[in-house]
């Protein structure tokens, strides 16, 4: 008897409701049990789609039109219920708070194992289990709206596991986390393979990945245009570099540093809850400066942003000086904040409040065509932003906030799930945009985006910046992970 497959597809079309050409093609595509595929492409190409597709996502809790041949382990995931695919396909999606469920950790890993009713024992078990396996087992007691992007990925791959899946769909499984949970995910990554679990992953961090997969998949413009075994992938380099897909290679010069000026926001900041302090530090940046704020998932880099902007809750003590173009701002509104400072959050689904994309970028901005040009929007502009994928909505939001041009810009995390292509083109707008006299202020895991783009870097680690510096100077001090290019530079 034929052994069954992980994934059968043939002849798959997928169009999206309001849509007259399908988002997704896919003549035909297979994936043995036990293999590991790794699928790459830029922002919008269709590879959340066809994971949604192989997980049962669409068309059950996305509306779509499916047509073709799918089997996962045998089953069509359009006639299969949701709940009995979590069995065979566990999925950690792009963005993690659109999984969780719970306000305290313990109990959003037991919310899967306690819908399927299993007793007692067994949830602790599983509970206890999968918190060991993602290193989540001191934030038990946590409220999941106090944990950082990169916790609650780990959260949700723990709830993943609790249901001990038959394979894995993890889509830019390390896009929220520091480069110490990142090794840390791969090394998860090596033990799922050698433990004989069916793998597919969406990830651009492709020299990082690599060694974990038996294959590489690339999707292009919503089509499967190479599919090749990792000993094959060093012939087709050329061609995912065409295709903005981040490839390993050797950079012997960098951009000119900006390293004067006058500062253009200085002071202090205390953020505390309660009794526990989460941000004790000084800040400084200077004029038409990029510079990046680092650090591990949980050092208070994002309470740091809320705090200079204005917008932490009344569950946080605020005590700050701070002045813009030594004008103190500590006590202005958030609104009046925003005269100078614009701000993207890492969730930053919440900021749309137009209908389509064209509408929402016209709506902050003094110059849209503009943006819509840079970000590469235009084939998007009419539809609504929130149909979007992960990596075209942030890229939305950034036109937004970039658009009036304030003094100094925040921003949170804005490399996350790009491809390089995309995270290239944000760096170049920056420097320009540095030249015309904004400055940024970047929070980022990108040691790649740093070197290429940033000035400084500050380092930040539980709630106190205890490094600033140029990137090669923090790199050099191993304070943070360099890009692996960066050894064949010295």
């Amino acid at each position: 008897m034929r052994p069954v497959k992980f994934v059968e597809v043939s002849n798959l079309r997928v169009t999206y409701l309001g849509r007259t050409r399908p988002s997704l093609e896919v003549e035909e595509l297979a994936i043995d049990e036990g293999e590991s595929v790794l699928v790459l492409g830029k922002s919008g190409s269709g590879k959340s789609t066809l994971v949604n597709v192989l997980n049962g996502v669409i068309p059950h809790m996305i509306s779509a039109r499916v047509e073709g041949e799918i089997r996962v382990f045998g089953k069509d995931p359009r006639k299969t219920p949701v709940h009995e695919m979590s069995h065979l396909v566990g999925t950690l999606l792009q963005d993690p708070e659109a999984q969780i469920f719970h306000h305290i950790v313990r109990d959003e890993l037991a919310f899967a194992p306690e819908n399927y009713c299993f007793p007692r024992v067994e949830i602790l078990s599983r509970v206890n289990e999968a918190s060991k396996i993602v290193g989540v087992t001191h934030l038990m007691e946590r409220e999941t709206s106090t944990l950082s992007g990169g916790e609650l990925q780990r959260v949700v791959l723990g709830s993943v596991l609790t249901l001990k899946p038959k394979s894995l769909i993890l889509d830019e499984p390390t896009s929220n986390i520091d480069p110490d949970g990142t090794a840390e995910i791969l090394s998860l990554l090596r033990s799922f393979k050698e433990g004989g679990i069916s793998m597919i992953i969406v990830e651009h961090k492709l020299e990082r990945v690599l060694p974990y997969v038996d294959r590489v998949i690339l999707v292009e413009d919503g089509r499967v245009t190479l599919n090749v075994t990792r000993e094959e992938l060093p012939k087709e380099m050329e061609r995912l570099m065409r295709a903005g897909v981040e490839v390993p290679e050797v950079r012997r010069t960098v951009s000119k540093r900006n390293a004067t000026g006058r500062a253009i926001l200085k002071g202090k900041v205390k953020v505390s809850s309660g009794r526990k302090v989460l941000v004790d530090t000084e800040i400084e940046v200077r004029e038409r400066e990029i510079v990046a704020l680092m650090g591990k998932n949980g050092a208070g880099k994002t309470t740091l942003l809320k705090a200079i902007m204005g917008i932490l809750d009344n569950r946080y003590q605020v005590v700050a000086h701070l002045t813009m173009m030594d004008k103190e701002i500590s006590k202005m509104p958030y609104y009046v904040r925003g005269r100078f400072i614009s701000y993207l959050p890492q969730s930053f689904d919440v900021m749309f409040v137009k209908r389509t994309v064209e509408d929402e970028i016209k709506f902050s901005s003094d110059d849209p065509e503009q943006l819509i040009r840079l970000f590469s929007l235009d084939k998007v502009r009419k539809d609504d932003p929130l149909t979007l994928s992960f990596g075209q909505r942030r890229r939305v939001a950034l036109a937004s906030i970039l658009g009036r041009r304030q003094r100094l810009a925040l921003l949170d995390e804005p490399t996350s799930g790009q491809d390089w292509f995309h995270r290239r083109s944000l760096g170049e707008e920056l420097q320009k945009m540095r030249e015309n006299g904004v400055s940024f202020l970047v929070v980022t895991h990108d040691s790649r985006f740093v070197d290429r783009f940033c000035d400084r870097v500050m380092v930040m680690r539980e709630g106190k910046i205890i490094y600033s510096g140029s990137p090669e100077q923090v790199f050099e001090s191993r304070l943070v992970m360099p890009p692996v290019e960066y050894e064949g530079r010295k």
